[in-house]
C-alpha cells in the first residue's frame, strides 16, 4: 500500500519528458534603463529610431502567454502577426504599457534554425485588450512555425497549443 503513492509520483514525473516542446520562441522585451546593468539589462541595437541601448533581460510577454494569433502578409514582402494573449500576458501588456510610455519594446523570434531581433516598437498608447502585434518582418518558416503551434483566429478546429 505504501508503494502506491511513490509509483504514481513516479508515473507523473516520467511523463513531464514527454510534454510537447515547443517550435517557435516568441519574447517581448521591454527598454531598459542603462543603470540597471547586468545581469537585468542588455545592450541592443534599436532600430526605429536607430540607436543603442539597453532591454531588459527578462522578457514580458513570451510564447506561454499566446493563446491565438492572426498572421497577415506585410507590404513589404514580409509576413506580419497579431498576437491574443492569456490573461496573464494580457495583463503584463497592459502593466507595460502603462508604466513604459515612450519606452520601446522589442521583438524576438525563435525557431530551430536560429533567434533574432524582429522589430522594435515605441509604446505610444496603453493597450488593454490583451492584442500585440508585430507589422513586419516574420519570415515564411516563422509563420509556419506560429500557424502549426498556435490556434489562429478565425480558422475552426481544434486547438493546437499544448
Amino acid at each position: 500500500m505504501r508503494t502506491a503513492p511513490l509509483l504514481v509520483l513516479v508515473l507523473a514525473l516520467g511523463t513531464v519528458g514527454f510534454a510537447k516542446k515547443q517550435t517557435i520562441g516568441v519574447r517581448f522585451h521591454v527598454e531598459a534603463n542603462e543603470n540597471e546593468g547586468q545581469p537585468f539589462a542588455t545592450p541592443i541595437a534599436f532600430h526605429h529610431p536607430e540607436r543603442k541601448g539597453y532591454i531588459k533581460q527578462v522578457p514580458f510577454i513570451s510564447e506561454r502567454n499566446i493563446e491565438a494569433i492572426f498572421p497577415y502578409p506585410a507590404a513589404d514582402g514580409t509576413f506580419g502577426c497579431a498576437f491574443k494573449l492569456d490573461n496573464f500576458g494580457r495583463t503584463s501588456l497592459e502593466e507595460t504599457s502603462l508604466s513604459n510610455r515612450g519606452a520601446s519594446v522589442v521583438a524576438f523570434v525563435g525557431t530551430k534554425t536560429g533567434t533574432h531581433q524582429v522589430i522594435d516598437m515605441v509604446i505610444d498608447k496603453v493597450i488593454r485588450d490583451g492584442i500585440i502585434t508585430i507589422p513586419s518582418g516574420l519570415t515564411q518558416l516563422e509563420v509556419d512555425a506560429l500557424t502549426t503551434e498556435f490556434k489562429v483566429l478565425g480558422e475552426t478546429g481544434k486547438k493546437k497549443k499544448k
